[in-house]
């Protein structure tokens, strides 16, 4: 069986944890940006949209929610419906990590109090 195209796709059959991004950043790395001869972005590679990436980069804790928005259908670039998947884990009252990552998306602005209300 061939290896799935990325990361997040290896992720989402079971053929990879979340814990193994590091993993394949250094596949990504050894290979010189081209783990399957052909030049690839890590971002394509790991198969992160921009706004995903940039969260996984300054939250590494966030991937799972990119994960979990890819998993139920949501649109995986869309900032406000990772947004929206963050607050129902951070809803339930006992997911710190989705706490902590609400409250550094609203010091980086890039979550409001209106996104809050929603």
């Amino acid at each position: 069986m061939s290896r799935p195209s990325t990361f997040l796709d290896a992720c989402l059959v079971g053929r990879a944890l979340l814990a193994d991004v590091d993993d394949w950043v250094d596949t990504w790395h050894e290979a010189d940006g081209a783990p399957d001869g052909h030049p690839v972005a890590l971002r394509e590679y790991l198969g992160l949209g921009p706004a995903e990436y940039a969260m996984w980069v300054e939250q590494p804790g966030a991937l799972r929610f990119a994960a979990q928005a890819r998993r139920t259908g949501r649109p995986v670039d869309d900032l406000k419906a990772l947004t929206s998947t963050v607050l129902a884990a951070a809803r339930t009252g006992d997911d710190s990590e989705a706490q902590t990552l609400i409250q550094w998306l609203q010091e980086t602005g890039r979550l409001s109090a209106d996104d809050l209300e929603a």
